[in-house]
């Protein structure tokens, strides 16, 4: 069995890429984990450049995790993705109300159509 997930995430820093690209890493996994969790063992073992929300109530409350996983709109702090699986993770939006990286602005239009 493929004990590695492989994520591809969206990068772009406007102050100092010329246009967004993807990222891949592959993180050696054993069991499931959720985005959030792969997010920050990315931020903290591999890339600390990577910019997202990390606070996070894994309520469905403060919606700040909210993000493109795979093409939908999900939940960070609750969607998971086991080894051997891929696995696309954006902004919510982009290009408009883009900061940096999976940062957005969040505004209630973004957080009612989840």
């Amino acid at each position: 069995m493929n004990s590695y997930i492989t994520a591809s995430v969206f990068r772009f820093d406007p102050d100092k890429d010329i246009e967004p690209y993807y990222h891949e890493y592959q993180i050696k996994a054993e069991e499931r984990m959720t985005i959030l969790r792969l997010l920050n063992y990315i931020h903290c073992e591999i890339d600390p450049t990577l910019s997202f929300r990390r606070f996070c109530c894994s309520l469905y409350m403060c919606r700040s995790c909210v993000m493109k996983i795979n093409h939908q709109k999900s939940y960070a702090c609750f969607t998971e993705v086991k080894p051997g699986e891929k696995v696309i993770i954006e902004p919510i939006t982009y290009p408009d109300l883009h900061i940096k990286d999976l940062v957005v602005k969040l505004t209630d239009k973004e957080m009612i159509e989840l």
